[in-house]
């Protein structure tokens, strides 16, 4: 018994080959990435509060920038809008919150700057200091009378690696370059006071 092929035009060839060209030119754009894991609010000291868990996953490109001396901005954006039936959720409390990551060629290790001022951290290892800018601990998003009681609201989260703090030349990179566009999705749920 004979099997019958028949041979592939060239043309549905480049079909095949063009979705594995694609494939392999946005692999390296996708090794980083950010997610907010964990994110709620609370009300202490008549503050509404933020306490959140962030995954920060960095390209080659941004790893490579901050070991050459570019210091990294990492921008937390909190939006809280009070839920409507009929009608546009207005917005109540917008807020954005930057920390700030760099690398002292000379000891080797990692530094971040938080955003409330307090005393920057020490780290030996990216690992350590990527994790130390994922957890955000009692951020003031908005003060207390702003949420009424009986209302319902609607939280959204996320981080993103700020390019307009970036050097000059390579805030121009960055615009063309995907390894320096990181941001997480909107972390979003519903709550009431």
């Amino acid at each position: 018994m004979t099997v019958m092929t028949t041979p592939i035009p060239a043309r549905r060839r480049w079909l095949l080959v063009i979705p594995l060209a694609l494939a392999t030119l946005l692999r390296p754009a996708l090794a980083g990435d950010f997610e907010v894991r964990t994110a709620n609010i609370r009300l202490a000291d008549n503050a509404w509060t933020l306490t959140a868990r962030i995954d920060y996953h960095l390209t080659e490109k941004a790893i490579q920038a901050l070991k050459n001396g570019v210091t990294l901005t990492f921008r937390v954006e909190v939006s809280i809008s009070r839920e409507r039936r009929f009608w546009f959720d207005p917005e109540v409390s917008e807020i954005r919150r930057d920390w700030k990551l760099s690398y002292d060629a000379l000891t080797k290790r990692y530094l971040v700057r938080y955003p409330d001022n307090r005393e920057p951290t020490s780290h030996g290892t990216l690992f350590g200091a990527l994790n130390a800018l994922g957890r955000v601990q009692n951020l003031k998003v908005a003060d207390g009378p702003q949420l009424e009681k009986g209302q319902n609201y609607t939280v959204a989260v996320r981080a993103v690696l700020d390019q307009q703090t970036l050097p000059g030349p390579l805030q121009l990179l960055a615009f063309w370059d995907s390894g320096f566009s990181l941001e997480s999705d909107w972390y979003e749920w519903t709550t009431g006071p």
